[in-house]
């Protein structure tokens, strides 16, 4: 009797890869992810952090291209009310409201913190029969939100500064 010998044609059998090599891709991919996830993270807390200053001074250019001082006023902070009255914003309105009449454009933004205190300046440009005007709003943010602490209107562009 002879013995039964079998032949298998399968190759030889690979062995896998290296526990290392599979630890060190784990890691690199966990890596990625936490970097993305922070991106994202950062990302998402800035356009918190802009959005809110944007939504008022948006509201504020709308009241002053719609001539309703009493809508701009209720957006203005105390201390704009304590050295502006409603009446003298009506005026101002009413003087730079043709300049205003089209669609703006926000052109420049600048969000601080300074002393604690978060400050935003937004600048519009209105391009329109008049010519190109612009309206700087600065807004601080207290117990009550974001207000406007105050305005400048230029028929040349002004910079993002908070004053």
């Amino acid at each position: 009797m002879q013995p039964n010998s079998y032949v298998s044609n399968a190759p030889a059998s690979k062995k896998g890869m290296p526990k290392w090599a599979k630890v060190l891709i784990g890691v690199v991919v966990g890596l990625v992810a936490l970097i993305a996830i922070g991106i994202a993270a950062i990302f998402f807390f800035v356009n918190i952090f802009t959005s809110a200053p944007l939504k008022v001074s948006n509201n504020f250019m709308n009241a002053v291209q719609a001539s309703d001082a009493e809508a701009a006023y209720a957006l203005t902070s105390p201390g704009f009310q304590e050295t502006t009255s409603r009446g003298q914003l009506d005026a101002i309105i009413s003087s730079i409201n043709p300049h205003f009449q089209g669609e703006e454009k926000v052109v420049a933004e600048k969000i601080e913190t300074a002393n604690g205190t978060n400050q935003a300046a937004i600048v519009y440009k209105v391009t329109n029969g008049m010519g190109t005007s612009y309206l700087r709003v600065v807004l601080r943010e207290g117990d009550e939100g974001w207000q406007v602490i105050n305005m400048q209107n230029s028929d040349k562009e002004l910079p993002a500064v908070v004053e």
